[in-house]
């Protein structure tokens, strides 16, 4: 089976960006973030695993960032 853009005359398969599923940005997949829920047990047949892409802007919008001691450090925000 060949791709589209090989069936075009295309490079064939290339890495593309992905979209965030919050702000449906286009982002280079290096720079997304990967966020992996399992549910607890007890909540199982209600809800299922979810694995969802996000950019940076949108992981730091929902307060999942925390900085490195490095960072910090070099921005002198440790004593």
């Amino acid at each position: 089976m060949k791709s589209v853009e090989r069936e075009r005359g295309g490079a064939g398969d290339v890495a593309r960006d992905r979209e965030c599923y919050r702000c449906d940005r286009d982002v280079a997949p290096p720079r997304l973030f990967r966020v992996d829920v399992e549910p607890p047990e007890i909540f199982s047949a209600d809800y299922a695993h979810s694995v969802r892409y996000c950019c940076p802007d949108c992981i730091a919008a929902m307060g999942m960032l925390e900085f490195t001691e490095r960072w910090k450090e070099e921005a002198g925000l440790l004593e």
